[in-house]
């Protein structure tokens, strides 16, 4: 039998997924392949966090609206002139690194363009009081020892009496999934292990589109837990039959397609590591 692994909403959802892909991604760490939307979302997140550090000394209330939107796009231009390299590994032309640029640049006017709403609904304020209410806690990662699960949270606001969790996703699917209900589940119980009270929402703000919101219950809470009671179940073990393979119609995009349809061993993925998920985080 295994240690028990420190399990998060990624592995949670694998698993529910296919427990064969579970087994090669957590347990034998197998390598898996970036792609153009994993480097598109990386750089987005690190402007929405770098964002809240920018130079505000010379906005104001009269010039906010032009110079957030400003600030935002030389965050992105550097953000995507860093990493251009790993993007152009995945852009055979000019014209498609130019499509991927343009689309993940509006999603971040969308955003800017909803902070400026909500700096329009304060008075009596300036504009660096304004902009101080409004930044949230950024990439926290929670550690429940007691559950045996972390997560990294992208944004937690506070409104007056109210905590609210926010993930970031540039997907294009702008409802709320079964999957993200989970991480979202996941998250709030996570706070509350930590800070002793359950946050009021929780929500994912589709990048595309516009944020939504769940409002927290017992229920979700609920949910959370028996899912990682679960999987901490499923998971005592390292033997590959323990983890039945679950056809669908998302295979094809599998890092793991080879291995499991097509006789691919896996030597041919390269090494292998064991390392517990704990271990690496206490070294």
């Amino acid at each position: 039998m295994a240690k028990k692994r420190l399990q998060s909403p990624s592995s949670i959802n694998t698993y529910k997924q296919c427990p064969r892909k579970y087994y090669y991604n957590y347990i034998l760490k197998l390598p898996t392949k970036l792609t153009i939307h994993l480097v598109r979302g990386k750089i987005t997140h690190s402007v929405l966090e770098n964002f809240f550090d920018i130079d505000i000394t010379n906005i104001t209330l009269n010039n906010y609206k032009e110079g957030l939107p400003k600030r935002i796009q030389q965050l992105f231009l550097k953000e995507w002139t860093m990493n251009q390299a790993e993007i152009r590994k995945f852009t055979i032309t000019i014209d498609q690194e130019r499509f991927y640029f343009s689309e993940t640049l509006l999603m971040l006017m969308n955003w800017v363009n909803n902070f400026i709403k909500k700096i329009e609904s304060f008075q009596n304020l300036s504009f660096p009081d304004i902009f101080k209410k409004l930044t949230p806690l950024r990439e926290k990662q929670y550690i429940s020892y007691d559950l045996y699960v972390h997560g990294f949270i992208d944004a937690i606001e506070h409104h007056e009496n109210e905590v609210h969790i926010i993930d970031y996703k540039t997907n294009t699917y702008l409802e709320i999934s079964d999957e993200q209900r989970l991480q979202l589940a996941i998250y709030a119980l996570l706070y509350r292990e930590t800070h002793g009270r359950i946050p009021d929402k929780v929500g994912i703000f589709f990048l595309r589109s516009k944020l939504k919101h769940i409002a927290v219950s017992q229920e979700l809470l609920n949910e959370a837990e028996r899912e990682i009671k679960l999987i901490h179940e499923k998971t005592q073990t390292i033997n590959i039959d323990d983890y039945p393979l679950k056809p669908g119609p998302l295979c094809k995009f599998c890092d793991f397609y080879s291995i499991c349809f097509e006789q691919k061993t896996i030597k041919d993925y390269g090494s292998v590591q064991t390392i517990e998920p704990m271990q690496k985080l206490q070294e």
